[in-house]
């Protein structure tokens, strides 16, 4: 796949995404996915591996029984082959791309999936995960939850619904104080250097007796304006809508090509329940976002 984009100046470039991860399969989602890494890879002069799994059909053992069927192991072996020839296929469209890449497989149970890719994303700089129509498949949900809450590095995902036109021009962030917001802009710092405007957005601020008060977006704002970011903010009010809702339509208003969150959960046992924003931006996926926790 030819370059889409001019490699970015070489001082932007040293402070980019130099090793990027993607969650590597072959349906559209991830495949569209992939162009998308291979996007900011020829930008940022980064390296893409991408992460694939040859899925390992599950079978319970039971004490009580140590002989393994001969249908599950004609099963595996199947598996085997099918993961075999996807491989193959994948490789083919890697030697196509414009950016330094390698594909490497994983065969594993898919409950294993999710924490496999977090361990491997761990030591990249930004992770990219493809998200199918209808609310992303089990597995791309199991190394979302995974990767965001267990990997330490930023999410990128982009929706098989997103129409791809290059690298992002216009950038709205949801801002609301947190931490995680406040990790999700830092995380983004290499994409927003280069958007000609990033808009932060809060939702339903608190509203203050004073009518004096700061905007609750403009310190962020002069922080990124001292990064040389062109920066705009804005108070959005959601007038009964969720958040979800209110920042689509927000990205939509304002023509934004990343959406830039904080990931929300809490844990449940041993299980990661997500925010009801971040499940419902997802839910809403209509334009990349990335995500830090």
């Amino acid at each position: 796949m030819a370059a889409t984009e001019t490699t970015i100046a070489k001082d932007c470039a040293i402070l980019g995404y130099r090793d990027v991860l993607v969650s590597q399969d072959e349906n559209d989602a991830s495949v569209h996915a992939l162009v998308y890494a291979d996007m900011l890879c020829s930008a940022f002069g980064g390296h893409l591996t991408g992460l694939m799994f040859g899925l390992v059909p599950f079978y319970p053992m039971s004490a009580a029984s140590a002989r393994v069927p001969e249908a599950w192991i004609h099963a595996q072996r199947q598996a085997s082959e099918e993961a075999e020839q996807s491989e193959r296929r994948i490789k083919a469209i890697y030697g196509k791309l414009a950016s330094r890449n390698e594909l490497k497989r994983v065969d594993s149970f898919e409950q294993e999936a999710g924490q496999i890719c977090a361990r491997h994303a761990r030591c990249a700089d930004l992770t990219v995960l493809g998200w199918s129509r209808d609310g992303g498949s089990d597995l791309e949900r199991a190394v979302f939850v995974s990767c965001l809450f267990e990997s330490g590095r930023p999410l990128l995902v982009v929706p098989a619904a997103y129409a791809f036109r290059g690298l992002p021009q216009r950038a709205l962030v949801a801002w609301d104080g947190s931490r995680e917001a406040s990790r999700a802009v830092h995380e983004a710092l290499p994409i927003l250097r280069q958007t000609r405007l990033t808009r932060f957005v809060a939702v339903d601020p608190e509203d203050s007796a004073d009518s004096g008060a700061l905007d609750p977006t403009a310190e962020i704002a002069r922080h990124l304006g001292r990064h040389e970011i062109a920066v705009e903010s804005r108070r959005a009010h959601s007038r009964g809508r969720d958040v979800a809702t209110t920042l689509a339509e927000e990205a939509d208003h304002f023509g934004a090509s990343l959406l830039v969150l904080g990931g929300y959960g809490h844990l449940r046992a041993t299980e990661w329940i997500l925010g009801d924003t971040t499940r419902g931006s997802l839910a809403l996926a209509r334009t990349p976002m990335l995500f830090a926790n």
